[in-house]
C-alpha cells in the first residue's frame, strides 16, 4: 500500500500541476524572502552599520514569518477547495479516509521538502545577486558581502516545516470530518453572507486611532524610537480588524442603499465583494501593510542618503569643531583663559600648514538637567524611565554678542530666555535662590541650535560669568555632578582646499589630543566624517532598498495568487450571470470595477498610514541630523509615486490573469 500511495500521490501532483505549480512557486518565493531577511541578522555589514539594525531586522524577520504563515495557509486552503471533489471521488470508489490522509501526507512531504530546499537555495542566489547589484548601484567605499548562514537555513526549514504540518493537519481534518457527498460538492459550495461585527470594528478603530495618536503626539526623537514599534503593532491590528469587520459594515450599508445597489454594475460588484470579503480581507490587509513597509523603508533611507550633506552641515556648523571639557573646580574666568590659549595654539598649528583661519568662534556654557515647574528650574538626576529631562543651558551674554546683529543688553536681575519645548508663564524665572526677570531671546545663532532637537531646552543668557557661577553654586552638585562642569565648543574654518582639509584634520586630531592645557579637547572635522557618513547612510539606503524589494515581492505574490484563486471561484458565477441574460460587456465592467476597488483600496490605505506615520518618522530622522521637512516629503512622495507605478503594473498583469480565468 505504501508504494501505491506514493505512486498515487505523485500522479495527483502531476495531474493537478495547474494548481500545484503556482502553489510551489509561491512557497519557494515566500521561503526565499524569509531566508534572505533572516540572514541579515548575522550579517557582519549590518552589525557594522548600526547596533540597532539587528533588532530591527529581528522584527522584520518576525513580520515576514507571520505573513508566511497566513499566506501559505491561505494558498493551501484554496488548493484544498479545488481538490475536494477529487478526494470525495476517491472515498466513494473505495479508498478509505486513512489511506487518503496518507496520500495527502506523502504529497505534503514531496511538495514541502522540494519547496523548502528550493526556497533556501533561491534565497541564497537572490541574496547574492541583490548584494552585487546594490554594491554596483551605490558604489560604497567598502563592498557589502552577503553571508550565507546555516542558522538561517535551519530557522527557515524549521518554521516552514511547522507551517506545512499545520496545513497537513487542516487538510486531514477536511477529509476525516466530511462525508464523501460534501467533499464532492465542496468545490462548488457557495460562500455565506458574512456577519458584521461592530465590536471588532470598534476595537480595530480604537487600535488604529491609538497608533496614529502615538505618531502625532511624539515630541522628541528618543520617544519616537522607543514607541515606534508599539505604534506599528497597533496600526497592524487596526488594519486587519477594519478590513475584516469594517469592510463588511460598509458593504452592507451600500447594499441597503437602493439607489446605488440596484443597478447591474454595482449589484454584481457589491454582492461579489460582500460574499467574498472573508477571503478578501486578510489578503488586502497583507498587501496594505506590505505596501506601507515598502514606502517607509525606502523613503526614510533615501532621505538619509540624499540628506547626508545636510546632516554634516547640522552636525558640523563649521569645518572644524572642538568640544572642550573641564573639571568641576574650573571657573568661567579660568576657562576663558584656557580658550584664549587654545585659540592661539590652533592658529599657530594652522600657520605651520601654510593656511589661515577665516573665522573662529567659541561658546562657554554649563548644562544642567531637570524640570521646570511653576517657572522654577529643579535640578535632578536623570533616571531611566522618567522620560527625557529638560536641559538648562547657562551662558554669559558676552558669548552671544559677537554673533548677534544687535548686541544684547541686560540689567542686574535680568536674563534672556530662549524656550524650546518649555512653557513659561509671565516674565520671571527662578534659578537656584534667585528670581530673575526674563526677556525673550527671539533667535539663536546657528552654532547653538545644533543639539536642540533631542530634548526640551531652556537657554538662559546671563549678564556675566559670575552670575552663571552663582546660579550653579545654588544647586547641590552632589545630585548630578557631571552636569555642573563648564564646557565650551569652538568652531573655525580655514583657507584649506578640499584636498588639504583631510590632511589638516588628521594633523589637528593628533595635536589636539595633548594641547598642554588644563582642559580636555575632542576634535572633529567635517571632511574626515564625510566619507564615514556617506558610507553609513549608503548602508542604510542599501538595506532600505533590500527590504523594499522583499516587501514588494511579497505584495506582488499575494496579489497574484489572490487574483488566480478568486478567478477560479468567480468563473462559474460570471458564467451563470451571462446565461440568465446579462451581456458580456456588463459582467466584464462589473468584475473590472471589483478588481479596481480591490487594488485601489490597499494603495489608499498605505498612503493614509504613511501620512499619519510622517511625524514619528521625522522625529526619528532628527537623530541622524535630518531636520528638513521638505526633503522628507519630496522623498516620500517620490517613493509613493514609484511604488504606485509598480503597483499599477502588477494590477495590469494580475487583472488580465483574473479576467482570462473568469471568461
Amino acid at each position: 500500500m505504501s508504494s501505491f500511495s506514493f505512486k498515487l500521490a505523485w500522479r495527483n501532483i502531476k495531474a493537478n500541476r495547474q494548481l500545484y505549480v503556482p502553489y510551489v512557486v509561491s512557497s519557494i518565493i515566500t521561503i526565499a524572502m524569509f531566508y534572505m531577511m533572516s540572514t541579515l541578522l548575522t550579517n557582519d555589514f549590518v552589525h557594522g552599520v548600526s547596533a540597532t539594525l539587528p533588532s530591527l531586522f529581528a522584527m522584520g524577520t518576525a513580520v515576514i514569518g507571520f505573513f508566511s504563515v497566513i499566506f501559505i495557509l491561505y494558498t493551501n486552503s484554496f488548493l484544498m477547495k479545488r481538490r475536494k471533489k477529487e478526494l470525495g471521488l476517491y472515498n466513494i470508489l473505495g479508498l478509505g479516509k486513512r489511506h487518503i490522509t496518507r496520500v495527502l501526507a506523502i504529497e505534503s512531504i514531496l511538495v514541502s521538502g522540494f519547496s523548502i530546499l528550493a526556497g533556501i537555495l533561491t534565497g541564497l542566489f537572490l541574496g547574492q545577486l541583490m548584494f552585487l547589484f546594490l554594491n554596483f548601484l551605490l558604489r560604497l567605499p567598502v563592498a557589502m558581502e552577503y553571508s550565507a548562514s546555516w542558522e538561517s537555513a535551519a530557522l527557515s526549514a524549521g518554521l516552514f516545516s511547522v507551517i506545512y504540518i499545520i496545513a497537513l493537519l487542516y487538510n486531514s481534518a477536511q477529509v476525516q470530518f466530511s462525508n464523501p457527498i460534501h467533499l464532492l460538492k465542496g468545490g462548488n459550495k457557495g460562500e455565506k453572507e458574512p456577519k458584521s461585527s461592530p465590536i471588532l470594528f470598534i476595537i480595530g478603530l480604537i487600535s488604529l486611532i491609538a497608533g496614529y495618536w502615538i505618531s502625532l503626539t511624539i515630541e522628541d526623537p528618543i520617544s519616537a524610537i522607543t514607541q515606534f514599534f508599539l505604534a506599528v503593532l497597533l496600526v497592524i491590528i487596526g488594519t486587519y480588524l477594519l478590513y475584516t469587520a469594517g469592510s463588511i459594515i460598509v458593504l452592507k450599508a451600500l447594499k441597503k442603499n437602493k439607489k446605488i445597489y440596484y443597478k447591474p454594475g454595482p449589484f454584481i460588484a457589491i454582492s461579489g465583494m460582500l460574499y467574498r470579503m472573508k477571503q478578501h480581507a486578510v489578503g488586502l490587509a497583507n498587501i496594505s501593510i506590505l505596501s506601507v513597509m515598502v514606502i517607509i523603508s525606502v523613503s526614510t533611507t533615501v532621505t538619509l542618503f540624499v540628506g547626508t550633506e545636510e546632516t554634516l552641515s547640522n552636525r558640523f556648523p563649521e569645518e572644524n569643531t572642538a568640544s572642550i571639557m573641564t573639571d568641576s573646580e574650573m571657573t568661567g574666568e579660568e576657562l576663558s583663559d584656557q580658550l584664549n590659549s587654545l585659540s592661539r595654539y590652533i592658529t599657530d598649528l594652522t600657520h605651520e600648514e601654510g593656511l589661515e583661519i577665516e573665522t573662529i568662534t567659541s561658546f562657554k556654557y554649563i548644562n544642567l538637567f531637570g524640570s521646570v515647574e511653576n517657572n522654577t528650574f529643579i535640578n535632578r538626576p536623570y533616571e531611566l524611565g522618567d522620560g527625557l529631562p529638560t536641559m538648562l543651558m547657562l551662558l554669559p551674554m558676552g558669548e552671544l554678542n559677537g554673533t548677534m546683529e544687535e548686541p544684547l543688553s541686560l540689567e542686574e536681575g535680568q536674563v534672556y530666555v530662549y524656550a524650546d519645548g518649555v512653557e513659561l508663564e509671565g516674565n520671571h524665572l527662578e534659578l537656584g535662590s534667585q528670581d530673575f526677570e526674563t526677556k525673550e531671546l527671539e533667535t539663536l545663532p546657528n552654532l547653538l541650535d545644533v543639539n536642540l532637537a533631542f530634548t526640551d531646552a531652556l537657554i538662559v543668557v546671563t549678564p556675566n560669568l559670575e552670575v552663571v557661577d552663582t546660579i550653579v553654586s545654588d544647586y547641590n552638585p552632589e545630585n548630578d555632578p557631571y552636569t555642573m562642569n563648564w564646557s565650551a565648543d569652538m568652531y573655525w574654518s580655514t583657507t584649506a582646499s578640499d584636498e588639504e582639509k583631510l590632511a589638516y584634520g588628521e594633523k589637528m586630531e593628533r595635536n589636539l589630543l595633548e594641547p598642554g592645557l588644563d582642559i580636555g579637547v575632542f576634535y572633529e572635522s567635517r571632511s574626515a566624517n564625510r566619507e564615514e557618513w556617506f558610507s553609513m547612510n549608503g548602508g542604510f539606503l542599501f538595506i532600505g532598498i533590500f527590504l523594499g524589494s522583499l516587501f514588494t515581492i511579497g505584495a506582488a505574490l499575494i496579489t497574484y495568487f489572490k487574483q488566480v484563486s478568486e478567478g477560479y471561484d468567480d468563473r462559474e458565477r460570471v458564467q451563470i450571470m451571462q446565461k440568465v441574460g446579462l451581456d458580456k460587456a456588463t459582467t466584464r465592467q462589473a468584475t473590472r470595477s471589483q478588481i479596481v476597488w480591490m487594488f485601489t483600496l490597499p494603495l489608499l490605505v498605505a498612503a493614509v498610514h504613511t501620512a499619519f506615520a510622517y511625524p514619528i518618522i521625522h522625529q526619528m530622522l532628527l537623530v541622524f541630523g535630518i531636520m528638513s521637512h521638505r526633503l522628507l516629503i519630496l522623498c516620500t512622495l517620490g517613493v509613493v509615486g514609484a511604488f504606485a507605478l509598480l503597483y499599477w503594473i502588477i494590477y495590469r498583469i494580475t487583472s488580465r490573469v483574473y479576467l482570462k480565468i473568469v471568461e
